[in-house]
């Protein structure tokens, strides 16, 4: 079985783009609000009325976390994240985009296509129920020929024998039954599908 393999990372833009940097912008809130909660009491410390020794620790301890490695080690972080976050949201971008391929082959009459999803990516079993519902769609559809066809072959074989004019009662109502046998038919297949006519 041949698997499928990524070209482009970047399958829809704007979504991506949009949940990258959600992503990062919560990262860097987070980083703001632990450093925060980290630095804050070193800094009152510094402020405050306690022992020289103490400030002198936290004095200390501000310089050491304003060593540019600290601060490069953050922004390598966040990088990184972002990083992750392509390939995180190309596992939903991805079958996103199959879903809608799949909305637009229907939608423009191809009942063959079905979505198909590599092993890594999210939504297979939302990517089960579209493909089941076109299954149903096409079933519907097959039967609903099949009816018409029906039907069709019953109205010519009622016109050639209005043509011959040689029609007995007992013709029309045999044609008759069939024909509202095949309406029937068509009705139940709609009914199934919950088919509505809108009045």
């Amino acid at each position: 079985m041949k698997t499928r393999t990524r070209k482009h990372y970047f399958i829809n833009k704007k979504l991506q783009l949009k949940y990258i940097i959600l992503t990062m912008s919560l990262l860097v809130l987070f980083t703001i609000i632990l450093l925060s909660v980290i630095i804050a009491p070193y800094v009152i410390a510094l402020f405050s009325d306690i022992p020289l020794s103490r400030q002198n620790e936290a004095a200390t301890f501000l310089l050491t976390l304003n060593n540019n490695s600290t601060w490069i080690g953050i922004a390598l972080s966040i990088l990184l994240f972002g990083i992750l976050s392509i390939f995180i949201t190309h596992k939903i971008a991805g079958p996103l985009v199959r879903f809608e391929r799949l909305a637009e082959s229907i939608a423009d009459g191809n009942m063959t296509t079905r979505i198909k999803l590599r092993k890594g990516d999210d939504l297979h079993k939302l990517a089960e129920g579209f493909n089941q519902m076109a299954d149903n769609l096409e079933s519907l559809l097959v039967s609903i020929d099949m009816e018409q066809k029906k039907l069709s072959s019953h109205i010519t074989d009622l016109r050639r024998e209005l043509t011959a004019r040689n029609i007995s009662e007992q013709t029309v109502q045999e044609l008759a039954t069939k024909i509202d046998a095949d309406k029937d038919d068509i009705s139940k297949i709609l009914k199934t599908y919950n088919y509505r006519t809108q009045k």
